[in-house]
């Protein structure tokens, strides 16, 4: 074969844009997915399970591939790409991360960088009982040790049930990876996502950093739908706080070689609490939002540290280019009885680079989002325009108009 080969693992929808990227700089795009049809093929589709690493490996050694580097989003397949990385002679991870990073070794090692400021208990070290004492204090919320995409979550209001904790622990183990679960105390607040790479020479770069919203159609979780870089809400300097935050957070896992997707609260004093990370990036977050908020090519970048190219340690971040991850967010017991799209009531100086509308249907009546899976089907919209323009008062305007015509929906502005 001719061209070098850039893996991806796992073929999720949203890994358009990487799988698109990758071609622009000339790799033959190899997809591994277990799926036998998954939404991304690129030009080879190889049927195998991203976590298996040695059947993915010898895959690969069989077929004879000149690899260049490797990609994914599934927190599960990063010790794949490690193990990738390490046998075509790139730049690794530590071995620490040959194995699936656990939110209890997150919060261990936050808690001994004095950087992890909220109650947590790993689930199987407390009874029912001891988790309903705390349960009577405060909001909890009882999550998987290890899992993604917002699965087996449950939030549990003061003085929840005994049996409504039974079932979230029930939730939580069958999900997570080790069935171990974690009990925390739900932090309320305005969440962050930091979006960072780090090198081999100690460097630690934020590219972007993005202001979270959450649905309020949920059931007894937490689901983002709508993820805003550059957002013009808060200040220069706060993007600045929270930037040295993810970088503290990323280094004190001893992480390098490698995105760093961070989760992180601002509580109503104005302290920040990390909630969780990943040592990988996220579909168009990696392919084009965080380059058209930063001015710089993240996923390139990526490339070029593999290959042992030292980032530097300037942050790119409070640029003049606003970009959003936009997913629909339909509202329980509504049928869609027209067919349009969010795009028919945006201002068409804003950009829409990506779209998925599989699950705008008229005459489907929608429920509750369970998780983020749930949502992703629903369909989204990857959108840019200039910070002043992209703004989430002009989105929100766009989505009221949007839901009045797509369902009848009228928001009640005084909830």
């Amino acid at each position: 074969m001719s061209k070098k080969s850039f893996v991806i693992l796992g073929g999720n929808m949203l890994l358009q844009g990487v799988c698109d990227k990758l071609k622009t700089y000339g790799y033959h795009v190899i997809v591994v997915d277990w799926n036998e049809n998954p939404a991304v093929k690129g030009d080879l589709h190889i049927k195998n399970d991203v976590k298996n690493v040695d059947l993915v490996m010898q895959s690969f050694i069989d077929g004879g591939y000149d690899i260049d580097g490797a990609f994914t989003s599934i927190d599960l397949a990063v010790p794949t790409v490690n193990t990738i990385n390490r046998y075509y002679g790139l730049k690794v991870m530590p071995d620490k991360f040959n194995i699936v990073l656990s939110k209890a070794q997150m919060r261990e090692d936050w808690m001994k960088a004095k950087i992890f400021n909220r109650i947590s208990i790993s689930g199987n070290a407390a009874s029912v009982e001891e988790i309903a004492e705390l349960n009577k204090q405060y909001d909890l919320i009882v999550k998987p040790d290890v899992a993604a995409s917002s699965r087996g979550i449950t939030i549990l209001e003061k003085m929840s049930s005994v049996d409504l904790i039974k079932n979230a622990i029930k939730k939580a183990k069958e999900i997570s990876y080790d069935s171990d679960f974690l009990v925390e105390e739900f932090v309320k607040g305005q969440e962050f996502t930091v979006d960072m790479l780090g090198d081999d020479y100690g460097n630690v770069v934020v590219y972007g950093i993005s202001v979270k919203y959450h649905s309020n159609n949920v059931i007894n979780n937490k689901v983002a739908v709508k993820l805003h870089w550059n957002s013009n809400v808060y200040s220069d300097e706060l993007y600045e706080k929270i930037a040295l935050r993810g970088k503290e957070c990323y280094q004190a896992l001893g992480l390098k070689n490698s995105f760093g997707h961070l989760e992180v609260i601002m509580k109503s004093d104005g302290t920040l609490t990390p909630v969780e990370i990943g040592a990988r990036s996220s579909g168009f977050i990696a392919s084009h939002l965080v380059e058209l908020a930063s001015g710089k090519d993240y996923l390139y970048d990526y490339i070029q540290m593999l290959h042992g190219e030292n980032i530097g340690h300037s942050d790119h971040i409070n640029g003049t280019q606003s970009s959003m991850w936009y997913g629909y967010d339909i509202p329980c017991g509504y049928t869609c009885v027209n067919d349009v799209t969010l795009i028919d009531f945006l201002d068409r100086r804003i950009k829409v680079l990506y779209s998925n509308h599989d699950g705008l249907v008229v005459g489907k009546c929608y429920e509750k989002i369970v998780d983020d899976n749930g949502r992703d089907h629903l369909g989204y919209e990857m959108i840019t325009a200039a910070k002043d323009l992209l703004t989430i008062d002009e989105i929100e305007k766009s989505e009221g108009e949007f839901l009045k015509k797509f369902c009848n929906y009228v928001k009640n502005e005084s909830v």
